[in-house]
């Protein structure tokens, strides 16, 4: 499956092919991909991001694809002790290190709602200001980027029919009086059991004690 052959599926599904219908599909996707998210984030929307913040410079950029911070740490490059940062919020930050030329090692970071116009919400604020280059890793919550340049993703891959009932069930009551309303709720419902049975089967033996032979 691909973004094309999912619009082509969803247009099937629903027998239109009027404009003003195909130009609500992306929503249809989108939201399905929403309700996904919402209710199976543990099958494959944790990623991580690496990279490097420098000195006296307390922002680091958000990926295009993030929604939610998991965790944040810093490691240091001369001892390469590794730091979870605490979450807190901007006003938090500003006021723990109020002069960002007052360097030192980074101890929380804000994500969310910097109430100033030289800090948006693309970016994450640590606090206090780097007082060397440390190397980071931020594990996040993401919403895949999905549309005709960016075709597929691990829910194409690996959950399709998931990923085509959600986006059914979010289109039928566009369609209205539409008697497969339940129908696809009960695909998309047990799809959904499946795949989340199948995951809490495999967190289990990862965490399990093996005897050695």
């Amino acid at each position: 499956m691909d973004y094309n052959s999912l619009t082509k599926q969803i247009q099937d599904y629903s027998n239109r092919t009027d404009d003003f219908f195909l130009d609500q599909i992306p929503d249809f996707i989108n939201q399905g991909i929403s309700r996904i998210y919402s209710e199976a984030r543990s099958i494959g929307f944790q990623k991580f991001a690496n990279n490097s913040i420098f000195v006296n410079n307390p922002i680091i950029d958000k990926p295009n694809d993030w929604k939610e911070t998991i965790s944040l740490s810093i490691t240091d490059a001369d001892t390469l002790i590794q730091t979870f940062l605490l979450p807190r919020s901007y006003e938090f930050c500003v006021t723990y290190s109020p002069v960002v030329n007052a360097t030192n090692k980074p101890m929380f970071y804000a994500d969310y709602e910097m109430p100033t116009a030289n800090i948006s919400t693309s970016f994450i604020y640590v606090s206090p200001s780097p007082d060397k280059t440390y190397n980071y890793e931020l594990i996040y919550l993401s919403l895949p980027l999905f549309n005709e340049q960016n075709p597929e993703n691990f829910l194409t891959d690996r959950y399709p029919s998931l990923l085509l009932y959600a986006c059914l069930f979010e289109t039928v009551p566009f369609l209205k009086d539409d008697e497969r309303i339940n129908t696809f709720e009960s695909l998309y419902n047990r799809a959904l059991k499946d795949i989340m049975g199948d995951s809490k089967e495999r967190h289990t033996d990862r965490l399990s004690t093996r005897d050695k032979t």
